[in-house]
C-alpha cells in the first residue's frame, strides 16, 4: 500500500477545515476553543484510504498569523499539498506566506482547491481563480491543478479525490531501510495506558516491542503499542500517521519538538551548513549573526545565521551559510527548514540542511566552506566525514545524518575507501575518517620527531607513548598513521622508540671526549662505579648532556642502566650473570651474602643488581633467596636478556 502526506494550507476561515470533514467525514477541531471560535489553533489530523492501493494522512494547519508555527510544523513531511483559497475573498496574507513556506519546503507536487463555491457567482470565482493564477504563477503550484470546490453541497469534492490519487502516483515510493525519525507533535496521556507521542513518520519503521530512545534528551523506553489512522499496527512505515504507546515515560518528559528514533541512531546538534535561500518578498534584509526562529520538522528554535563571504543577504540571495541554535536540534542531510523573524512575525527564507553536525565556520575556512562540492553522493559523504573532525563518525551515525539507506551508503563509501578519500578505523564500530585527518596526523608527527630529535641530538628516538601523547585522534588513527610513515620509509621502528629514517647520532669532538671518560670511569671500578652524580662531577658536563650520552653508550652496548643513576659495565654484568647462574644450577639458591662472594661489590650496589636480575628474569626471589628461573638458564647477552 502507497501512504502518502498531504497537508492543507491557506488563509484563515478559507475552509480548509470544512474541505477536509468533506473528503474524510472527520472533524479536525478537537479543541473546545476551536469550536467555539470556529477557527484551527493546533494541527488536525484526518485519513482518507482511495481504493486498497492508497491511504492518504491529512495534516489540518491553522490559517491564522499567530499559529504559522503550527502550520510549519504539520508542512514538513508532507508529499501533496493543497493551498485552500476561498472564492469570496481571494487571496490573502497568509495565502502568500503558506504558499512561500511550502516552496521554501521543497514540495513538489499540489493542487489549489477554491473553496466556497456556494457563496459566490460565476464571474466573482472567474475573478477569484486568475488572483490565484497569478499568485502561484513561477511556483511549484504553476501547472498544478485547481479545482472549485463547495464544501457545504459536495461539488467537486469527488474531483479533488481523484486529483490527489493522481497526485499520488507521482509522489515517489518511500524507503522502509532507512533510520527512524518520528518527529513528535503532540504528547499526550490515555488512562490505563500512559504516555503517547503523535507524528509524520519521515523515514524508517518502528514496530510493537522496539527500543527507542527520545531526542535530544537522550529518554530511553519502548514501544507498547502503535495506532496509525484509527487502527492499531504491528509496524509501521514512512508516510504514516503515527501516535505510539511508550512504557515508563512521563508526559512531562516529552515535548514537541523531540524526535523519536531508535537507540544510538541520531545524536542532536547546535550547528549545521545550509544552503540558504532569502524570499524575494522579504520584508527584512538578513545581516551577518542575526537572531531568527529555526522551523526544522515540528523543532522551532532560536537561531543565529553566520554568511561565510558577506555581512547582508538581499531579498531573493541563494548562499552557504550556517545556523547556530540556541538548543540541539536532529537534523539529517537533506532536511528542509524555514526561518522567521523573532519581531515582526514573518517568513524570511529557508533552505536545505548540507552538513548535520558541522564544525563552527571560521574566517580561516570560509574558502573551504564555499568551495566544498555537495552535489553527488560522494562528495557529500565525503564533507560529512571531513565535518566530523579527527574522531569521525561511525557508519550508524552516518547513515542518520544522510538520509542514505544502508544500501546506497555502503556504496557510497565503497568509492571512497578505493579512493582513499576516507579511511576505516575499525571493523566493528566502522569509524570512518577523512584522509585530511589522517594526513594531520602524520604532519604532527613528524613535527614532532623533528623537533625531539632537534632538542635531543644524542637520543637515537622518542618513545611511541610520549610521541602518542601528542598528537590528536584515536589511538587506531595514530597506529595507522605511525604504520604508514614507518612502511613508506620515513621512520624507523626501533620497538620502544620511533626515530626518523634521516636521523643519527653524530657526535661533535667534545661530546666524544666526555662520553669516553664516562665509559672510563664505568670501568675503573668495575663491582663499584660511581653513580650519576659522581659521574657528572667527574666529567664537568650538564645533567642533560651526561645522560644523553649514557644512553648512546647503552645503545652501543657498552653499559647497561640497573636503576636510575647506576650504570655497569656491560661486560661485568655478563660476567656476574655467568657465575650466578652457574651457582644456582648447582647449589639451587643463593643469599645476598653469597651473591656478594660473586660481586665483591657492597650492599649498595648488590641489592640493585639482585633486582635488576629479577627484572630481567634471570632470577625469582622466594623469601631472602633467588633461585633460577628458566627464562635465566642461557648465557645470552646481558643487554638482551
Amino acid at each position: 500500500m502507497k501512504r502518502i502526506i498531504l497537508g492543507t494550507a491557506g488563509h484563515i476561515d478559507h475552509g480548509k477545515t470544512q474541505l477536509v470533514q468533506a473528503l474524510t467525514g472527520i472533524d479536525t477541531d478537537r479543541l473546545k476553543e476551536e469550536k467555539e471560535r470556529g477557527i484551527s489553533i493546533e494541527l488536525g489530523f484526518a485519513y482518507l484510504d482511495l481504493g486498497s492501493d492508497v491511504r492518504v494522512g491529512i495534516v489540518d494547519v491553522p490559517g491564522h498569523e499567530r499559529f504559522v508555527r503550527q502550520m510549519v510544523a504539520g508542512a514538513g513531511g508532507i508529499d501533496i499539498a493543497a493551498l485552500v483559497i476561498a472564492l469570496d475573498e481571494g487571496v490573502m496574507p497568509q495565502t502568500v506566506e503558506h504558499l512561500d513556506i511550502l516552496s521554501l519546503l521543497g514540495i513538489k507536487h499540489g493542487v489549489v482547491v477554491l473553496t466556497k463555491l456556494d457563496l459566490v457567482d460565476d464571474e466573482f470565482a472567474l475573478l477569484a481563480e486568475e488572483y490565484a493564477n497569478e499568485l502561484v504563477r513561477g511556483t511549484f503550484l504553476e501547472d498544478a491543478p485547481m479545482v472549485r470546490v463547495s464544501s457545504k453541497t459536495g461539488e467537486g469534492i469527488e474531483e479533488i479525490k481523484s486529483v490527489i490519487l493522481s497526485l499520488s502516483e507521482q509522489v515517489g515510493d518511500k524507503s522502509v531501510h532507512g533510520l527512524l525519525r518520528l518527529p513528535i507533535d503532540r504528547v499526550f496521556t490515555l488512562k490505563g495506558h500512559g504516555t503517547v507521542v503523535a507524528g509524520t513518520l519521515i523515514s524508517g519503521t518502528i514496530s510493537v516491542g522496539d527500543d527507542v530512545e527520545i531526542l535530544p534528551q537522550g529518554i530511553h523506553s519502548s514501544v507498547r503499542s502503535i495506532e496509525s489512522h484509527n487502527r492499531f499496527e504491528q509496524r509501521s512505515f514512512p508516510g504514516e500517521r503515527v501516535a505510539v504507546n511508550l512504557r515508563g515515560i512521563e508526559q512531562a518528559d516529552v515535548h514537541r519538538g523531540n524526535v523519536l528514533t531508535h537507540n544510538g541512531e541520531f545524536r542532536p546538534s547546535y550547528i549545521v551548513d545550509v544552503n540558504f535561500t532569502s524570499l524575494n518578498r522579504s520584508p527584512i534584509k538578513l545581516t551577518n549573526l542575526k537572531k531568527l526562529r529555526l522551523h526544522h520538522y515540528t523543532t522551532d528554535v532560536e537561531a543565529t545565521i553566520a554568511l561565510a563571504d558577506r555581512d547582508v543577504l538581499e531579498p531573493g540571495d541563494e548562499v552557504m551559510a550556517q545556523l547556530r541554535t540556541s538548543s540541539p536540534i536532529v537534523p539529517a542531510t537533506g532536511d528542509r527548514f524555514v526561518v522567521r523573524a523573532i519581531s515582526p512575525s514573518v517568513t524570511l527564507g529557508g533552505g536545505v540542511i548540507i552538513n548535520p553536525r558541522a564544525p563552527k565556520l571560521r574566517a580561516r575556512s570560509v574558502k573551504t566552506f564555499l568551495e566544498t562540492e555537495r552535489e553527488d553522493d560522494p562528495s557529500l559523504i565525503s564533507s560529512l566525514i571531513k565535518g566530523s573532525g579527527v574522531n569521525g563518525v561511525n557508519r550508524n551515525e552516518l547513515m542518520g545524518m544522510s538520509s542514505f539507506s544502508s544500501t546506497r551508503l555502503d556504496k557510497t563509501l565503497d568509492k571512497l575507501r578505493t579512493k582513499r578519500t576516507i579511511i576505516q578505523l575499525d571493523s566493528t564500530e566502522r569509524r570512518l575518517v577523512h584522509r585530511d585527518f589522517l594526513d594531520l596526523v602524520q604532519r604532527k608527527i613528524s613535527d614532532k620527531l623533528g623537533r625531539f630529535h632537534n632538542d635531543n641530538p644524542l637520543k637515537e628516538g622518542i618513545s611511541k607513548q610520549e610521541l602518542r601523547s601528542m598528537t590528536p585522534g584515536s589511538d587506531r588513527l595514530f597506529k595507522i598513521a605511525l604504520d604508514d610513515l614507518i612502511s613508506s620509509g620515513t621512520l624507523v621502528d626501533q620497538v620502544n622508540t620511533i626515530r626518523s629514517a634521516k636521523h643519527s647520532i653524530k657526535l661533535k669532538d667534545d661530546e666524544r671526549d666526555i662520553k669516553e671518560k664516562l665509559f672510563g670511569a664505568i670501568n675503573k671500578d668495575l663491582n663499584a662505579p660511581p653513580v650519576l652524580k659522581e659521574l657528572i662531577s667527574s666529567v664537568g658536563a650538564e645533567l642533560k648532556q651526561v645522560k644523553s650520552l649514557l644512553s648512546v653508550l647503552e645503545k652501543e652496548g657498552k653499559i647497561i642502566k640497573i636503576k636510575e643513576e647506576m650504570y655497569f659495565s656491560s661486560d661485568f654484568i655478563k660476567n656476574v650473570k655467568g657465575t650466578l647462574v652457574a651457582h644456582l644450577k648447582s647449589q639451587g639458591s643463593i643469599t645476598p651474602s653469597g651473591f656478594q662472594e660473586i660481586t665483591g661489590s657492597s650492599r649498595k650496589y648488590n641489592i640493585p643488581l639482585l633486582e635488576y636480575f629479577d627484572r630481567e628474569k634471570v632470577t625469582l626471589r622466594v623469601g631472602d633467596q633467588r633461585v633460577l628461573r628458566g627464562a635465566g638458564s642461557s648465557l645470552e647477552n646481558p643487554k638482551d636478556a
